[in-house]
């Protein structure tokens, strides 16, 4: 295995001047800088990550905060932030928060813990001060999906309340007025945003909010179905659907196929999506777009923008867009 020697010794220059090459530190002539390149490559040289991290005092590391490593959401949130990193050269450490304040808190304390260089967070449960206060420390950190007071410059989040508006207004204007919501749980903070863009479609169209027509879910597949079914018990007359997760939406068509009820024929539907999985059911979902791909894409630019101590510019609230498809029928006038 070649030794930092060996490419000092085929490159022509010390041993310094290879680490500082690694290390990108001083200043090396573009022609020395390529000779090092060479020199590595036809040696097949890789460096010691753990002797650049105690050289560079950094970790190369970034860390990433889920509340689960399940579902489409966050295959695709991981996934993106992945990526991003490979291009910078970075490892992506990745913990997950699970559903409670005390788990996040440990999540984010094992990757300070591992020195990570920045971290990202999608983090539900912990307080606005706790994460103020977490600001005052060394390591950089950017928000996703959510505002907190005084740390707006590091927050990346999504009109989650116009989202869910939009998304029933859609079903109002095609004439429905009897429209259930599979929300999801509403001590969460966007759980609760979704529900109220709900109310607010309803109340601004004079439609009456009733709670029967509302069941709550974990945004899964299995709660989904099981939401669908307390609905239609208590109210099998709806004509339509708000889904606030795709998950939630996926099970809700396996409770409509096992029924025998065709959508939009029988029931029409919308859904929160993030990724594709609204797409490939038939029919075709429309939804209300979670963009949480370029959210991510974001994110993982800001905090690398952090981590080399460039002021960050005004990070975007994402807008919601309407995807029409194949799923809402409209109601005959007066029905």
């Amino acid at each position: 295995m070649a030794s930092i020697k060996d490419v000092a010794e085929l490159a022509g220059v010390s041993r310094a001047t290879v680490s500082r090459v690694l290390n990108e530190t001083g200043q090396i002539k573009a022609a020395t800088r390529e000779r090092v390149h060479n020199a590595m490559k036809k040696l097949n040289y890789r460096p010691n990550p753990l002797a650049r991290s105690l050289a560079t005092s950094s970790s190369n590391t970034v860390g990433l905060v889920v509340t689960s490593y399940r579902g489409s959401f966050f295959s695709e949130l991981m996934a993106v932030v992945q990526e991003e990193m490979d291009q910078q050269g970075k490892f992506l450490l990745i913990s997950r928060g699970k559903r409670s304040r005390e788990s996040e808190v440990h999540a984010i304390q094992r990757l300070t813990d591992m020195r990570c260089d920045g971290l990202i967070l999608h983090a539900r449960n912990l307080y606005d001060e706790e994460l103020i206060e977490l600001a005052q420390q060394e390591t950089p950190f950017v928000i996703l999906d959510r505002t907190v007071e005084g740390l707006e410059d590091r927050c990346i989040d999504f009109q989650h309340e116009a989202a869910g508006q939009l998304a029933v207004n859609h079903l109002i204007e095609h004439g429905h007025r009897k429209i259930a919501c599979l929300a999801g749980p509403r001590e969460r903070l966007t759980a609760r945003l979704r529900f109220k863009g709900y109310e607010q479609a309803l109340r601004e169209h004079h439609i009456e909010v009733d709670e029967t027509l509302v069941a709550e879910a974990d945004y899964d597949r299995e709660g989904g179905y099981r939401a669908m079914a307390d609905i239609l018990e208590k109210h099998p007359d709806i004509t339509a659907v708000y889904s606030c997760s795709e998950e939630m939406a996926v099970g809700a068509f396996d409770l409509f196929r096992e029924r025998n009820m065709t959508v939009p024929g029988d029931i029409s539907l919308v859904s929160f999506d993030s990724v594709s999985v609204c797409t490939i059911l038939t029919p075709s979902v429309t939804t209300v777009h979670f963009p949480i791909k370029e959210m991510a894409e974001q994110a993982s630019a800001a905090l690398s923008g952090l981590m080399k101590g460039q002021p960050l510019p005004v990070l975007p609230t994402f807008k919601p867009e309407l995807r029409t498809r194949e799923s809402v029928r409209r109601l005959n006038q007066g029905k």
